[in-house]
């Protein structure tokens, strides 16, 4: 990737937990990552995430698309904190890129999308 690329991508950081549910809401066609165990995801997930564990990534990185921005979580918000910065290294084609600074609200999101169906 040319150093034009790194440019375009918008990274917005760390995002609280009610900020990051309000930008899945709005921001269309949102990619969710979740990069927890398959276990912890198994536990419970956002409805149309993706879950590539956190050790898989450096494997699986292509599997995150160029063309849509991506929201990272996992659990508590340290290993999308740690993760963060080298998914966007990785992957400056992200057109805009966050992560969800605490724990996620995965019953409010579900709440919300059993409204919006």
């Amino acid at each position: 990737m040319s150093n034009a690329d790194k440019t375009d991508q918008k990274a917005l950081g760390g995002l609280a937990p009610e900020d990051a549910l309000e930008y899945m809401k709005k921001t269309k066609d949102v990619f969710i990552l979740d990069i927890a165990p398959a276990e912890k995801y198994a536990e419970t997930h956002f409805e149309g995430a993706v879950n590539i564990p956190f050790n898989e990534l450096p494997e699986r990185m292509g599997e995150i698309p160029k063309d849509r921005p991506v929201v990272v979580h996992c659990r508590l918000g340290k290993v999308s904190e740690k993760n963060y910065p080298r998914i966007m290294e990785a992957r400056p084609d992200i057109p805009e890129i966050s992560y969800i600074a605490g724990s996620p609200l995965f019953e409010l999101y579900k709440e919300w999308k059993a409204k919006d169906k």
